[in-house]
């Protein structure tokens, strides 16, 4: 189920928009303060966003601005309630980023949903076909198949290549032979473990600069600070895992290493 963000100032107008989405089978959240917009965003993590230009509890177009400087959620495609339909505020707010938009006085609930479909669609097939992750080498290290297997048909949509190791040993076996672009990794795995694994990687000149993921059953301190020493660029408590956000996860870990 997409997930739809609506921020807009106008209480009556935001139910009646909510409403509407939701009629559709849309998962929604609305907020009303524009202050808290980036926030939110980066928190729920929509699939698409409906940002009304007239809000004024924030600057609009600092909140654009601050999006497209974030790469979890830059992408994330946005449609704009103009209140005017004026050319050079139109025009100001595609070179921020946003998607599409809609005039206020001419808004037509049905309009906005097609306008929603489409650009949800845009986004699908950008996932398959020409999205972050097309082309890259993706590698996990996990021991719960059924985890894995979720990871795997997940990421096989994304049009990357996958490395697959459900041990430390045959991890490490995998790593002689190839050189991935993000690895995933597990933390408790029998015999050697994603700590251990870590550390050997650190030591190959060739693998030492490998973006990392860590996965971990618990968020004890000790291993956050541990994955935090070796450079780890996220840490991702498994219990808490949505496909989805891992998705943007690696594809932003990706971005980042990239600058």
């Amino acid at each position: 189920m997409s997930k739809i963000l609506i921020i807009e100032q106008d209480v009556f107008l935001g139910d009646v928009l909510n409403q509407r989405i939701k009629k559709d089978g849309y998962q929604t959240l609305v907020i009303n303060n524009g202050a808290v917009a980036i926030e939110q965003i980066t928190l729920y993590k929509p699939d698409l966003i409906i940002l009304d230009m007239e809000i004024t509890t924030a600057d609009v177009n600092k909140i654009l601005e601050k999006k497209g400087d974030l790469p979890t959620i830059a992408k994330i495609p946005l449609i704009m309630i103009s209140p005017s339909g004026n050319l050079d505020e139109i025009k100001l707010a595609v070179d921020l980023g946003v998607k599409d938009y809609i005039i206020k006085s001419q808004l037509s609930l049905d309009d906005l949903m097609l306008k929603i479909k489409t650009n949800l669609l845009k986004l699908t097939k950008s996932g398959m076909e020409g999205g972050p992750l097309v082309g890259k080498k993706i590698m996990w290290v996990e021991d719960d198949q059924f985890l894995s297997d979720l990871i795997s048909r997940k990421l096989s949509k994304q049009g990357c290549k996958l490395l697959y190791a459900p041990t430390g040993e045959e991890a490490l076996k995998v790593l002689e032979k190839e050189t991935p672009d993000i690895l995933l990794l597990d933390i408790l795995l029998p015999g050697i473990n994603g700590f251990d694994i870590y550390e050997k990687i650190k030591t190959v000149d060739r693998l030492k600069n490998i973006p990392v993921i860590v996965l971990s059953n618990f968020s004890q301190q000790s291993q956050l600070n541990r994955g935090k020493q070796l450079g780890a660029a996220r840490f991702i408590v498994k219990a808490t895992i949505v496909l989805d956000d891992l998705v943007k996860e690696i594809a932003a870990v990706l971005e980042e290493t990239k600058k």
